[in-house]
């Protein structure tokens, strides 16, 4: 005959097992052929039975001091699989950026000076305006040069532009270096400073690398636009 195992607070004893039910040989107890549907709820209940019998165990050998109970909370807590949720970063979109590109250099051209015609109207011999209209007016090429920097160091960058907006800058700052360099000769030139000569062949110089910069950056920007479906035009900022 089989024993049955109690376990208590003190000691475990040996009962008999209880005997069986008779079986009603009147009872089909075979299942139908059916769907899954049909022994669901008994396979549930059945399940649910296991589970409370695991549990009821479990309390008693952690009353008896058998396991701990976070060996008992691993025992009866089922473990219920996570997905990560990784957050990513929103960026604006590349044709949304492009727009904004353009405005920023649509804005520039209309706002930047004619520094080839103050270059022309101070170089002839009897200058064709006088030294404060002149440094007036290339200060005001010069902060407007400043200003377009300043936004674009705080331009968004989504990574297929980065190259475009690098160039971008290299550029302004190339033409920035040759608006002070103009100055720096206009304020010569006036004063009939010797260094006017040297300040003017080293703003030649100058003038030259920022030409090259803003052909660098207008070939890439037009591939750029090209590629995303935009007009290839660029302002002349």
């Amino acid at each position: 005959m089989a024993a049955r195992l109690v376990v208590t607070m003190d000691t475990a004893h040996s009962f008999p097992a209880p005997a069986p039910e008779p079986v009603d040989p009147t009872v089909d107890t075979a299942e139908p052929a059916g769907s899954f549907w049909t022994g669901a709820p008994k396979l549930l209940a059945a399940l649910a039975t296991t589970i409370g019998s695991l549990v009821a165990l479990t309390t008693v050998l952690v009353q008896a001091g058998v396991i701990g109970s976070s060996q008992a909370a691993e025992v009866t807590t089922p473990a219920v699989p996570v997905q990560s949720v990784q957050s990513t970063s929103q960026t604006a979109p590349l044709d949304a950026t492009l727009g904004q590109l353009d405005g920023l250099l649509a804005e520039s051209a209309r706002t930047k000076g004619d520094l080839g015609k103050l270059i022309g109207d101070v170089q002839t011999d009897q200058p064709a305006i006088d030294r404060a209209t002149a440094v007036r007016e290339i200060d005001a090429i010069v902060s407007q040069r400043e200003l377009l920097h300043a936004k674009l160091a705080e331009f968004p960058t989504p990574a297929p532009l980065a190259k475009t907006l690098s160039l971008l800058r290299d550029s302004i700052t190339a033409s920035l270096a040759d608006d002070r360099l103009v100055r720096q000769w206009i304020v010569a030139h006036y004063d009939r400073d010797a260094a006017a000569n040297a300040l003017w062949q080293a703003q030649g110089e100058a003038s030259r690398a920022a030409s090259e910069a803003k052909r660098a950056f207008r070939t890439e920007y037009a591939a750029q636009l090209l590629a995303n479906g935009r007009p290839s035009s660029i302002p002349e900022y």
